[in-house]
């Protein structure tokens, strides 16, 4: 999985969390970062969680960017902000879900597993 947040600790808690559950994690503090890691191997990151409100390239941007990169990527789009009609455009751009902040692990472990099984469900379907 592959975190995009501009916040170090929820970068950090996000991915003791997954990790805890047996899941490998990239981190990324931008966009445009997780947009270069995406690229040098799409294949090695089954899910990217994004925060939808950061600097330099928020997350609308990148959902849209990594859509044109990998149309089948699954992301999972989160903020804590009111990101003023952000959150619908990327749903429109192909977010697959969203989460508000705060969560709780549970919340981003459903999520995750939500966006695995629903892949799984595509291949076999």
């Amino acid at each position: 999985m592959l975190v995009v947040d501009d916040e170090e600790a929820i970068r950090t808690m996000v991915q003791r969390t997954l990790e805890r559950f047996g899941y490998r994690v990239v981190l990324a503090s931008q966009g445009a970062e997780a947009l270069e890691i995406y690229s040098r191997d799409p294949g090695a990151i089954d899910v990217v969680l994004t925060d939808m409100a950061m600097p330099v390239m928020d997350g609308a941007a990148l959902v849209s960017s990594l859509r044109a990169l990998d149309p089948e990527v699954r992301i999972i789009g989160s903020s804590g902000l009111d990101v003023n009609g952000k959150v619908a455009a990327a749903l429109g751009a192909g977010m697959g879900q969203f989460i508000a902040k705060p969560y709780a692990a549970e919340t981003i472990l459903r999520a995750l597993r939500s966006a695995l099984d629903s892949s799984e469900a595509e291949r076999e379907g």
